[in-house]
């Protein structure tokens, strides 16, 4: 970042943490992080282990290698054809107004199921979250499950090394993250998104499209925080990711693998994650770090191209409430708009069937009817908590320009 008194005038980007300052300098190496995840509640992490340029070139190659294959192929790993939200789902129509078109494919540990899906007598989340992935064929495409499962190893690993050290910025004990992160025994979301840039739009509408990502706040491009995770992190390949700032406008996120020719306005950082809190860490740590809002700007990807970005959701164990660090049970309110006593895995679990409606419609229609009204005013409680974190994070901002 960039300031300067006189005029105000500030150039921001995401700060950058390096992940070799944990071991040769760790006095920088927390304190840059304490910073990232407390001004901004976004990070590059450079230097990402077993996320080099390398293997990252390999991975989008492969997943691009899917997405481009044909809707026939593609839709052998169709979402639907199990309750498990695991596999490829269609891409969003244009018309719908939300100004993104995107096709994805989600994906996760290769698991038994805890029970059966439609066992009343179990939580919603133990027959929801755990079950096989749904592949493509083969044969066709041979590498796509390999990597994917190399992938969600490498992911795995680093979450659970930075999730330790975030605890550790905190001043608690690593102990702490390993209470709600059971490493062997995980529950996650995990993503390959392939976004369409603004050329997929009818001519009519590519102008209402553009109008809305204009404005700073619109309710029809997807701008959100992430609630369930304890921290995002994600790679890319385009342009597209913005996070709000400190002092309220919009950051570019940069590219971390460059995978086409040409300019990209935005900065490119090989061999990066990009980092991001979600809403439970907000909550343990008392909101010393937040959750904030950011969303993808379909009018950045270049025209005539897409974007590919593979994030990455580990998610808390959902049983029991979240005790903020160093609190007692007695005392887990905590700042991200959480209340004791609230169903975290029904939450997760139908924050899974808002998203997936073609899933919900054949596996979970009468759950989700159910679930619905109490998990919209939880995400809600959550976002006006994150805004308020946000604008206490512009007022400082604003101070030291003073």
């Amino acid at each position: 970042m960039r300031a300067t008194k006189e005029n105000k005038e500030t150039i921001l980007e995401l700060p950058k943490v390096d992940w070799l300052d944990r071991e040769s300098n760790p006095k920088r190496f927390f304190k840059d992080l304490s910073y990232a995840l407390s001004e901004y509640g976004f990070m590059v992490l450079t230097n990402a282990p077993g996320l080099s340029d390398e293997f990252q070139q390999r991975a989008f190659r492969e997943v691009r290698s899917f997405f481009n294959s044909s809707m026939d192929l593609k839709k052998t790993a169709h979402i639907s054809n199990t309750p498990y939200f695991r596999g490829y789902s269609l891409p969003t129509p244009a018309d719908r107004g939300h100004g993104q078109v995107i096709e994805a494919f989600q994906y996760g540990f290769e698991q038994e199921p805890l029970c059966d899906y439609d066992d009343k007598t179990q939580p919603i989340h133990s027959r929801l979250f755990r079950g096989p992935n749904t592949w493509p064929d083969n044969k066709s495409l041979p590498g796509f499950r390999p990597l994917i499962n190399d992938l969600n190893e490498r992911y795995h690993l680093l979450t659970h090394k930075l999730g330790e050290a975030i605890v550790e910025s905190l001043g608690e004990n690593v102990k702490a993250f390993r209470k709600y992160f059971d490493f062997d025994n995980p529950d996650l979301a995990a993503s390959l998104n392939h976004n369409f840039s603004l050329d997929v739009f009818a001519e009519k509408d590519k102008a209402n499209v553009q109008k809305e990502y204009k404005k700073f706040s619109s309710d029809r491009v997807g701008a959100h925080i992430d609630g369930p995770p304890f921290i995002a992190l994600l790679i890319n390949d385009r342009p597209g990711l913005q996070v709000v700032a400190a002092e309220g406008g919009w950051i570019d996120a940069p590219v971390t693998c460059r995978t086409a020719d040409g300019t990209y306005d935005v900065p490119v950082i090989p061999g990066s994650v990009i980092v991001n809190t979600g809403g439970t860490l907000m909550h343990l740590s008392e909101g010393r770090y937040s959750a904030t809002l950011h969303r993808v700007n379909t009018t950045l990807i270049p025209e005539g191209e897409t974007r590919v970005s593979m994030p990455y959701f580990l998610l808390p164990k959902m049983e029991g409430d979240l005790v903020p660090f160093g609190k007692s049970e007695a005392d887990s309110v905590g700042a991200g708009g959480y209340e004791s006593g609230r169903d975290r895995g029904a939450n997760a679990s139908v924050n899974r069937m808002g998203t997936f409606p073609q899933v919900t419609r054949r596996w979970w229609s009468e759950e989700y009817a159910e679930l619905r009204k109490q998990q919209s005013q939880e995400v809600e409680a959550e976002t006006q908590a994150a805004l308020k974190l946000a604008k206490e994070r512009g007022e400082r901002f604003k101070n030291k320009l003073d």
